[in-house]
């Protein structure tokens, strides 16, 4: 191998204001307040961002099923599970439209548990697009679907740029459950219940980030003004 074969396969050293990090996804799930959250702070355009997802069955929790679409790749691996439709280390790939659910056998039972990791890949030099897709629970008919940009700008980091998708999540569902018509499905009529958001935690995830983005934004303006 020539030398500038060589140069042309190592890997550049990380920024300096992106150190690389470690996390245990156990200890990180013990303190997640959502499913789907980032392990790392950052999400700049072409990054690979692991987010966990810890899902324990409770007797009065359902937490439906939805569909996701994403312009990028998004791989799945089980670190833990029990009473689940997926086992430890099984690992796929999401296609571009993909099915998500609790993945336990019985959600009311709370000895069941799944920790998985999901790690999407944040477009670089081209746009990036999500999608939300909801179905009768009668007839399965798509009865609600919202799109929408999260595009990542170049340099961004969670604590002021919380994870689109989750947020959108949050701003999404939150519609449909308002609103009764949106729930309506056009083919059987069918009233479809809202979407158990809570029991994903988006909308806590989305609350928790909107407080300290803007305590950030007001402190960097102090500063910027004494």
């Amino acid at each position: 191998m020539s030398n500038a074969e060589s140069s042309a396969l190592q890997i550049a050293a990380p920024r300096a204001d992106r150190p690389p990090l470690r996390v245990n996804i156990l200890s990180a799930m013990q303190r997640a307040n959502t499913k789907l959250m980032p392990l790392f702070p950052y999400l700049h355009a072409g990054a690979m961002v692991p987010c966990g997802s810890l899902i324990i069955g409770n007797e009065k929790g359902s937490h439906g099923q939805f569909f996701h679409s994403n312009t990028e790749d998004e791989i799945v691996l089980f670190w833990a599970a029990q009473g689940g439709t997926m086992a430890a280390g099984q690992v796929f790939v999401g296609g571009r439209t993909h099915g998500v659910n609790s993945f336990l056998k019985n959600e009311k039972d709370p000895q069941s548990f799944g920790i998985n990791c999901v790690t999407q890949r944040q477009a670089e030099g081209r746009a990036q697009r999500e999608a939300y897709t909801l179905k009768c629970f009668k007839c399965r008919t798509d009865v609600f679907h919202r799109e929408f940009d999260t595009t990542p700008p170049p340099d961004a980091l969670e604590a002021r740029h919380p994870f689109p998708t989750i947020v959108a999540a949050a701003q999404t569902f939150g519609v449909y459950n308002a609103d009764a018509a949106l729930r309506t499905c056009p083919k059987c009529g069918h009233v479809n219940e809202p979407f158990p958001v809570s029991e994903w935690g988006w909308d806590k995830y989305a609350a928790q980030s909107a407080k300290t983005t803007q305590t950030l934004s007001e402190i960097s303006a102090t500063h910027r003004s004494a």
